[in-house]
């Protein structure tokens, strides 16, 4: 008997290890989505929506705006569902004949339960087609906006469980009780490379963890369809854009090891041009809110814990208990936006550096297989929210990371 309780007690202890790197274990994310209010029909930002909402706006946009998007189906993913694409530009004759136009690859929704990702991702989409003031940055780019790459995962997160991460592949070897691979550990640049079985954030051989990285390089019809698409662009695509979270960061390869890339020196300015850009706008919405703040917003400072290279950071002695925090997800409190962090900067650096090692991801395959210069990762606003930010934030966190893209776009059209 005392032999059995050791034995308890260890896998207790396990599973609890297991559960602070991987949250696959946490039983309460199969109950979040009846306590979240439904999702709208019709395509709105104060919401967020199921697959067929969003391609059905795409499609209907692409109607109404027949001279600037196109929308373009490049795979199916493990269920059979349509990996879609949106190619947004100003068709030009005349630009034509001095050749293919340059363009910008634009992911989201590689992680199911991230769903701040697709919701800005189709902010930009939407700003970028209806808005006139971008014209001009149309004539001289494509876009190539891949709102939803995990389109099974992200299905099950609105009907089964809210933090599912993987998408929705079957493993014979776990006799169907592990479904799922991680897509951005799937990527066949570094794939598995350097892993340690007792840390799997890099990446993992084991089937039940969330950040399992699959049988094989690009196993996955989802990875597949995105290295045939941007391979098949490559010579025409200047930036890769990847959008995730949570966490404030933007974040340049290489993400597999702390080595630099050659031009780290330009990557990192690159991202600085984006980080101010979405600072400013960032400061503007606040100078506008300012004029009707209370003052008991302003004293609160509540960041994500984080593992920082600089020991001076901001970041330290920052946690704050989580205990009230799954209330504020379903009501609208006036103290919001310190929990959030959608109003705070963003860190710039490489992953090891400023989160952890990822192994196999999109971003590194981009930079390093595809061969694209200007390649950065995004980790959105979650703050003490974590992957379940409320819908009132998207639309400042689009119109940040909008004058985030324009800036981009500046910079490498001056290069």
């Amino acid at each position: 008997m005392k032999l059995l309780n050791q034995l308890i007690v260890v896998l207790v202890g396990l599973l609890l290890g297991i559960s602070m790197v991987d949250p696959t274990l946490f039983i309460g994310r199969y109950i979040i989505n009846w306590l979240a209010p439904p999702s709208s029909d019709s395509m709105s930002w104060d919401s967020y929506h199921r697959l067929d909402t969003i391609y059905t706006w795409m499609d209907n946009l692409a109607k109404r705006y027949p001279q600037k998007l196109r929308i373009q189906t490049i795979g199916q993913s493990v269920e059979g569902r349509d990996i879609k694409v949106a190619r947004i530009g100003n068709r030009n004759s005349r630009r034509r004949q001095l050749g293919p136009k340059r363009a910008i690859f634009i992911e989201g929704g590689i992680h199911a339960r991230e769903w701040i990702s697709p919701a800005t991702v189709t902010y930009i989409m939407r700003d970028l087609v209806t808005n006139p003031r971008n014209d001009d940055m149309l004539d001289q780019y494509d876009f190539f906006i891949l709102p939803v790459v995990n389109p099974d995962g992200y299905e099950y997160t609105h009907t089964t469980d809210r933090l599912w991460r993987k998408n929705r592949a079957g493993n014979p070897l776990t006799l169907g009780l592990c479904r799922g691979v991680d897509l951005n550990r799937n990527f066949g640049f570094k794939w598995a490379d350097d892993i340690f079985i007792l840390d799997p954030r890099p990446a993992s051989p084991i089937p039940c963890l969330d950040t399992y990285h699959g049988p094989s390089a690009f196993s996955e019809p989802e990875t597949q369809a995105v290295r045939n698409f941007v391979m098949g662009k490559r010579d025409r695509i200047d930036a890769y854009l990847a959008f995730h979270s949570f966490g404030n960061k933007i974040l340049y390869p290489w993400g597999h090891t702390k080595e630099k890339v050659r031009d780290w020196r330009e990557l990192k300015a690159f991202a600085d041009v984006a980080q101010t850009a979405i600072a400013k706008e960032a400061g503007l919405r606040r100078f506008s809110d300012s004029l009707s703040d209370e003052d008991l917003v302003k004293s609160y400072k509540v960041e994500q814990q984080s593992r920082r290279s600089d020991p001076d950071s901001h970041y330290e002695n920052s946690f704050v208990p989580i205990s009230n925090s799954f209330r504020r997800i379903f009501t609208n409190t006036e103290l919001d936006d310190p929990f959030s962090q959608t109003e705070q900067g963003y860190d710039v650096g490489q992953a090891p550096e400023t989160l952890y090692r990822v192994a196999g991801a999109s971003d590194d395959w981009a930079r390093g297989a595809a061969g694209i210069k200007w390649v950065l990762l995004f980790e959105l606003p979650g703050g003490l929210y974590g992957f379940l930010l409320p819908p009132r934030y998207i639309n400042s966190v689009g119109k940040s990371i909008m004058a985030g893209v324009e800036a981009m776009v500046g910079h490498i059209a001056s290069r």
